[in-house]
């Protein structure tokens, strides 16, 4: 028997007979008055719902909304706890999150890296947009357990590029990657170098090593006068070693200009100085050697033929510790004399042989604007 309520009828029987009330006096004579006819256009109540309908339902979308959060669950712990199906598939993944310019999802496969500063998504985008990872494959052998080692080839570019990984069973059915995820590189030589690596300053980094995830990068500088000569394009990926040994800090066209016009700037306020501390390196004592007394202001310097040659053609050198602190060649001797030079006490003009000489300038870059210094 159904649980649905019992539907009314339809028919309507009208109002009831009229009747005049007990005591009052009639108004004429009483006609029965006739019940109304059906109503063909009346709607019908819905009938229910059965209960056991009705827990079907409920059960049902019960189970569905179970499935939506198990699911997402899974998707949240993939996310967090790395790879849940084997040691290749971990590496594969991680290698396609970076193809995806997904830093988050690429960290999320690795035990945590000391260095993140460079392990983000404009990074790896800006790495992308120079060469993206190309297809992956993988081989895989124990290490001693919960460890396995995965060998991974892909490309980089037109470049082919080989990776090892070791990649640890969590023991709940996941895997991350224990060693091998990004490349540790060490940028010797560019100390105190205001570079950009992929548009970020290496100054982030938090020591002298930089941890990269494998791809593309490349190094800018933010110096008029320099360039990074071999930084338009580096390849990072395996050990890492010799990563940056064809990359240097170099002097361009305008540096260039800038080092000779400073040195011989410097040189010719020194030469034209008539005191005995002129700058550059060619100072002069007050009593030289054999005795002879040198009047303050009374010096004339002038370079020899040599030295004017020297200064100018004058050439940087090529720096391999400090690329902002650049080194000249040697210039030459400096020929002086003096109009007031006594010894045994007379006075007059004479000529100081085996003065100092002009050695080679030093020229710091460091704050944007070349000081000269001297050897």
């Amino acid at each position: 028997m159904s649980d649905a309520p019992t539907p009314k009828s339809n028919v309507n029987p009208g109002p009831p007979p009229s009747t005049t009330p007990s005591g009052q006096a009639g108004g004429g004579p009483q006609y029965p008055s006739q019940p109304f006819a059906p109503n063909p256009y009346a709607s019908k109540p819905r009938r229910g719902l059965s209960r056991g309908a009705l827990i079907g339902i409920i059960a049902g979308a019960v189970v569905l909304l179970i499935v939506i959060v198990t699911v997402a669950g899974i998707g949240i712990s993939s996310a967090i706890r790395g790879s849940q199906a084997d040691p290749e598939s971990a590496v594969t993944e991680y290698l396609t999150a970076l193809q995806n310019g997904d830093a988050k999802q690429a960290l999320a496969l690795l035990e945590d890296p000391d260095d993140t500063a460079f392990l983000n998504d404009d990074v790896l985008k800006a790495s992308n947009e120079l060469a993206k990872i190309g297809k992956v494959s993988t081989t895989s052998k124990p290490f001693g357990a919960p460890f396995t080692k995965v060998m991974a080839k892909f490309s980089i570019g037109s470049e082919r590029v080989t990776q090892e990984f070791v990649v640890e069973d969590q023991g709940d059915g996941t895997y991350t990657i224990f060693q091998g995820g990004t490349v540790e590189v060490s940028p010797y030589g560019f100390d105190d170098v205001p570079l950009a690596l992929n548009g970020q300053d290496v100054a982030d980094a938090a020591g002298d090593v930089w941890s990269l995830f494998p791809g593309a990068y490349s190094l800018g500088l933010d110096l008029d006068a320099f360039t990074v000569d071999g930084g338009d394009e580096i390849i990072v990926a395996g050990s890492g070693t010799g990563v940056f040994d064809d990359v240097k800090v170099v002097l361009n066209d305008t540096g260039v200009q800038q080092f000779r016009d400073a040195v011989t700037d410097a040189v010719n306020t020194c030469i034209a100085s008539t005191n005995l501390a002129a700058g550059c390196g060619i100072d002069l004592p007050g009593t030289l050697s054999d005795g002879t007394v040198v009047q303050d202001g009374t010096i004339t310097r002038s370079l020899s033929a040599d030295a004017q040659a020297n200064l100018a053609n004058l050439e940087p050198q090529e720096t391999f510790s400090d690329p902002l602190e650049v080194p000249g060649e040697y210039i030459g001797l400096v020929k002086v004399t003096s109009s007031s030079c006594t010894q045994g006490g007379a006075t007059g003009s004479c000529t100081i042989e085996f003065g100092p000489s002009l050695g080679t300038p030093q020229v710091d870059f460091t704050s944007g604007t070349p000081v000269v210094r001297w050897d």
